[in-house]
């Protein structure tokens, strides 16, 4: 008998952001391969919230009501400064979206977002602090 020894390429990553989280190609299937997921900063936001990329896309207004946040990309209802640039993609997860961020860590310690209500510019988003209550890793 012979015996061939192939050689597999394999590569771990998400860089296609597959729900599934972080996984290896083998031969073209792909398989989660026992690789945690990181959820700081994905499920809740950890320091002062420019690191957070969830999915959280309502803002918290006063009197408990919410609002939905207004697009990264778009000027209406409301101007800003905060633009998808490649900077502010790379350094605060700023994209062509309307999720919850903290491009200004200098004057909000939180993830929040431009409101697409006319008479509220801003608002400070309902994401939970990274602490004791979440674990670092999901498997």
């Amino acid at each position: 008998k012979q015996w061939y020894q192939r050689r597999v390429a394999i590569t771990a990553g998400n860089t296609e952001s597959l729900p599934i989280g972080p996984h290896c190609q083998v031969q073209n299937e792909t398989s989660p391969c026992g690789i945690p997921q990181c959820i700081w900063d994905v499920e809740c936001s950890a320091g002062d919230g420019t690191g957070y990329r969830g999915l959280v896309n309502k803002a918290t207004l006063e009197g408990g009501r919410s609002a939905t946040c207004q697009r990264w990309d778009k000027d209406y209802p409301h101007a800003h400064t905060f633009h998808p640039t490649t900077y502010n993609t790379a350094k605060y997860g700023i994209g062509n979206d309307n999720t919850c961020r903290n491009p200004d860590p200098r004057n909000i310690q939180k993830p929040w977002c431009y409101t697409t209500d006319h008479w509220t510019r801003f608002g400070e988003c309902s994401v939970p602090e990274c602490g004791a209550a979440f674990d670092y890793f999901k498997h």
